[in-house]
């Protein structure tokens, strides 16, 4: 149970943030570190040895049994490392919000975030984690429409259209499957482990309408590639991200990622399956499409926080590509299982590296006045700590061997190899391009000759950026030391791959 306690004391704590008014910043601030270091305890106890697979700390509080709504918790493998990523997120997240620019009421949306992403990790009833779902997307549309730039009236409603009517598609999908269970057993259940059990069971598949069969699947994956984001349905991105305010952003590139992450590997994977062929194909083209074409926008970009959005996006597109690929492997070889495995990992370590950039853009816009390339340049001469972690954060982006960005895109890459083929060409193209403007982005900002109408500028110090080693330092561990993360990770898929453990 202490997994359902970090989340209340989360749930709590966001309205003493609200009430504490003058001391909200200082109050959020120690309440997110104890609820990381919560988590890390709980992960070391639970996940330090003996894990094979499957969901620990289940437990079940029956609220209408004869409708099948349980509020159940459970946590696998792979979710684990998802609540380690949030608890690091929301610290930070709090961390950059200047108290004397944000009322007390930016804290309450933002650790109202933080208990949704938490409730939707360890829920265990589809009921529930849907209302997570949604909880975590009506305080990210305020933070974006309250707190955001010029354009923030437009973009918050675009962001809103884009991720509810997704998650409408997602919501339809649970009541098929609920209705098609009782149908077939005679209960009503909203039960993760019962509902999902009868999508890995032949007998229960052949019972469904091929069109309910392909709704239920469409809703599902719909709604979780919107979140990813993936190519084409990622017009909300680069807006949301660029009016966002800076908290907003680190948890938009990290938090709502990892929604669509674990929406296909901790919800869809264990039916991933029955997606067939030709969609799993489809998923394939799209992951590969994703990365090529969003590096490619991303290098015309003049904004660092505009190019990095898209640079997330790319990274995303990994994660679709590995989904796909386990799947598409005709004998589910050890491949199958360093695809997935690498699709996890790159979820998890992908928010820590976009929470690194995101943080270091915010400390050059508040020393500069800007985040525009052409309005930068040569800042290392002042500010040499600043872009060094800067310069840190964007090669761990571009997938630099020693860091953690390397990991899951080289596990995806061998994983996908026999499934795809030559097509990993389009994979190595986006990977170049990737590469090249994330460099050019250091010289033409960090180095070079020094833009003289920045003025005298100062580096940054004292706890910003302690935090920002901290977070580099998490980075270059898991770089290092992956099996921290990938240990939990691929008992976790290989229990779903070759034990059919949910």
């Amino acid at each position: 149970m202490i997994i359902l306690g970090i989340f209340i004391w989360v749930l709590i704590s966001a309205f003493i943030a609200f009430l504490a008014k003058n001391r909200s910043s200082a109050f959020s601030r120690i309440s997110t570190l104890i609820t990381l270091a919560a988590i890390l305890i709980y992960s070391v106890l639970r996940f330090s040895s003996g894990y094979t697979g499957g969901f620990l700390s289940q437990s079940n509080i029956a609220l209408s049994p004869s409708l099948g709504i349980y509020f159940s918790i459970g946590v696998s493998g792979f979710a684990d490392s998802l609540l380690i990523l949030t608890g690091i997120i929301f610290a930070a997240a709090v961390f950059v919000t200047d108290k004397k620019q944000y009322p007390p009421s930016m804290f309450l949306l933002i650790l109202l975030t933080e208990a949704g992403m938490l409730g939707l990790l360890i829920s265990r009833n589809f009921l529930f984690f849907y209302v997570f779902w949604e909880l975590v997307l009506i305080p990210v549309y305020f933070i974006l429409g309250k707190f955001g730039g010029p354009r923030k009236d437009r973009v918050s409603l675009k962001f809103f259209v884009y991720t509810h009517i997704a998650s409408i598609f997602m919501l339809l999908s649970i009541f098929a499957l609920y209705s098609y269970y009782d149908l077939q057993y005679g209960v009503l259940t909203f039960q993760m482990d019962l509902l999902l059990s009868a999508m890995q069971n032949p007998a229960f598949t052949a019972t469904l309408p091929l069109i309910a069969k392909d709704f239920i699947l469409f809703g599902f994956v719909f709604s979780f590639l919107v979140k990813l984001p993936s190519f084409p349905v990622h017009a909300w991105l680069a807006d949301s991200y660029e009016q966002a305010p800076y908290p907003g952003t680190i948890i938009l590139a990290g938090a709502l990622s990892a929604m669509g992450g674990y929406g296909l590997f901790g919800i869809l994977f264990p039916f991933g399956g029955l997606i067939g062929t030709a969609g799993l194909d489809i998923l394939v083209v799209l992951g590969l499409i994703s990365v090529s074409y969003f590096a490619l926008t991303a290098m015309f970009q003049q904004s660092l926080k505009r190019m990095m959005a898209y640079a997330s996006a790319a990274s995303m597109g990994f994660v679709t590509l590995a989904f796909a690929s386990a799947f598409l492997d005709p004998v589910k070889s050890e491949n199958a299982l360093i695809a997935a495995s690498g699709g996890m990992f790159q979820v998890a370590t992908h928010g820590i590296i976009m929470l690194l950039v995101f943080a270091s853009i915010y400390y050059i816009l508040v020393k500069t006045g800007s985040d525009r390339i052409p309005s930068l340049g040569g800042i290392y001469r002042d500010a040499p700590f600043l872009s060094t972690i800067l310069l840190g954060g964007l090669l761990a982006s571009l997938g630099l061997p020693g860091l953690a960005g390397f990991i899951g895109e080289f596990s995806i890459i061998v994983g996908s190899y026999q499934v795809i083929g030559y097509w990993i060409f389009l994979l190595i193209f986006g990977m170049l391009i990737t590469a090249s403007y994330h460099i050019w982005a250091a010289q033409k900002a960090l180095y070079g000759p020094y833009n003289e109408k920045l003025g005298k500028i100062s580096d940054i110090t004292g706890a910003p950026l302690a935090m920002l080693i901290i977070v580099f330092t998490v980075i270059l561990v898991l770089g290092i030391f992956p099996v921290l993360f990938f240990g939990p990770i691929q008992a976790y898929a290989h229990g779903i791959l070759f034990g059919g453990i949910i």
